[in-house]
């Protein structure tokens, strides 16, 4: 995990695996296994860390670690257009 500030506001950047699910169209079976690997971030609702927070989190197909600076980038344009969001 690694500590960050988005937008004033507390954040924590970690990495979790997906899970893959394939589909037989014909036959109905579905498979299931280790996915890819996901980058999330959590950051708290307001810059205080009061309680509450959002998580914004991008994924690849393979298994190649997603960039961090891809994901800090989506989460400082996405989450100022969040209702209540207050730059901190």
């Amino acid at each position: 995990m690694q500590n960050r500030t988005i937008g004033g506001h507390p954040a924590v950047l970690y990495s979790d695996r997906t899970i893959a699910l394939s589909f037989n169209l014909g036959g109905g079976k579905v498979d299931t296994g280790p996915g890819g690997i996901a980058r999330s971030l959590l950051v708290a609702k307001d810059s205080k860390d009061g309680g509450g927070f959002y998580e914004v989190s991008i994924w690849r197909q393979d298994d190649v670690v997603p960039d961090d600076l891809a994901l800090l980038r989506v989460a400082e344009t996405v989450l100022p257009t969040v209702p209540d969001w207050t730059a901190g």
